[in-house]
């Protein structure tokens, strides 16, 4: 690998800036309030909020045409774990990118992986609100396994390491501690506001721009011969990562345009970035669930006298229409507050809490 670009990591600090901004006003913008960690385990703002400024909503995408949400969620984030743990793996993954390939090889790498990430989470999770710098980071984590893989021969090589076994060691730890990175964030992403079709998307972008964009070293710059066909097997590898990177992104976003930004082609994904937590608790009890219980439409009806909700209708997630659901009882007159009570109503009366 070969040093290019400036000689700072200014884009890795540009995003960090953006990121932390974005962090404190989506905070603001909630009224500087936390919400409780059974609504949002990230210690951060709530969904309402997240959508205010900016996060992914398929719906919003598709039928309202607010694009900029395939490009927003990538400086959002749910909370202050979630900003912590990834500005961390964004300082010590970024910076080694950035200074080894510089400023415009990383903003590739990662603006496209998390654009790309994003897409496939709106195409497959289109009711989860999600947001986060992770798919642009799980594209610079693809990048670095893309420069591994491709230079396997030369970072493990004992003729290129043959008296410094030391360094083979090391590069195995790189290798390990980028392993560690991906299993901790998928975890992340079986909890609200974070999903792992955005990370796992994202690597698989990084992965694929990796090989077009990356410079790599050939075992002739160290005194060892290589002979033709590894040249054309190069070429054909850069090939590869362009096209299919291209073709996938292109075959997403058509995908999703044809889309209602309501139903899912794989119903069963859900549980790739959901679990129902905490896993002890009662079905009722539970923090989060992996339903679409949380986007239902009610008709409500208000008692004139007192401003008490007393009776409301209720679409169902799979349609079904439940009438006359009583409200009397817990004497609601707050809007905001029957709001949030809804995915309650949703699972106590509806059969059908999954979107056809």
């Amino acid at each position: 690998m070969c040093r290019s670009g400036f000689n700072q990591p200014f884009f890795t600090y540009i995003v960090m800036v953006i990121c932390t901004a974005c962090l404190i006003l989506s905070i603001g913008v909630n009224g500087w309030q936390i919400e409780p960690l059974s609504i949002n385990p990230m210690i951060g703002p709530s969904a309402e909020t997240l959508i205010k400024v900016g996060a992914k909503q398929t719906s919003l995408i598709v039928q309202e045409n607010e694009w900029f949400r395939l490009f927003s969620p990538m400086v959002l984030h749910a909370g202050i774990i979630h900003f912590v743990l990834n500005m961390v793996a964004l300082w010590f993954i970024g910076y080694a990118v950035e200074m080894n390939h510089g400023f415009f090889a990383i903003a590739i790498l990662f603006i496209v992986p998390a654009i790309g990430g994003t897409l496939l989470s709106a195409l497959f999770l289109p009711e989860y609100i999600s947001v986060g710098a992770s798919g642009g980071i799980f594209g610079l984590i693809g990048a670095c396994i893309a420069d591994i893989t491709t230079n396997w021969n030369l970072l493990f090589s004992k003729e290129v390491n043959i008296s410094n076994d030391g360094q083979r060691f090391r590069n195995v730890k790189v290798l390990v501690w980028l392993l560690v990175d991906i299993l901790l964030n998928v975890l992340i992403g079986l909890t609200p506001f974070v999903d792992n079709f955005t990370h796992l998307g994202g690597m698989v972008y990084g992965f694929l721009c990796a090989l077009t964009k990356l410079e790599r070293l050939s075992k002739s710059f160290f005194g060892v011969q290589k002979g033709f066909l590894s040249r054309f097997q190069n070429i054909l590898v850069r090939l590869f990562g362009t096209i299919l990177s291209i073709a996938l992104i292109l075959i997403t976003f058509i995908v999703l345009i044809r889309s209602d930004g309501k139903r899912t082609p794989c119903k069963g994904c859900r549980y790739v970035s959901c679990v129902p937590f905490p896993f002890w608790a009662e079905y009722e009890d539970k923090w989060w669930y992996c339903d679409d219980c949380d986007n239902v439409e009610v008709e409500v009806r208000q008692n004139t006298m007192n401003q008490v909700y007393s009776s409301m209708n209720m679409t169902c997630p799979d349609d079904e229409i439940v009438l006359n659901i009583d409200l009397s009882v817990d004497a609601i007159s707050d809007k905001a507050f029957l709001q949030k009570q809804l995915p309650k109503y949703c699972r106590e009366n509806c059969d059908g809490i999954f979107a056809n």
